[in-house]
């Protein structure tokens, strides 16, 4: 099995936490962290995907869109 980088599992973390706090509170305290969270999760995704080892990597044909 293949280990995910630190980077995904920070993005993981940070969707899960700021899902967590935005959902089920209503104080504005913790909307805020729960919106900033998610902010985070967006920033880091891009991070995680837009990196050189995953941009140049070359696509096998089982992964190509039929």
């Amino acid at each position: 099995m293949r280990r995910r980088p630190p980077l995904v599992a920070a993005t993981l973390a940070a969707f899960v936490a700021g899902a967590g706090l935005l959902v089920p509170f209503e104080k504005t305290v913790t909307l805020v962290a729960g919106v900033l969270l998610l902010l985070a999760f967006v920033v880091l995704g891009v991070f995680a995907i837009a990196n050189p080892e995953y941009l140049a990597r070359v696509p096998d044909d089982s992964e190509a869109p039929r």
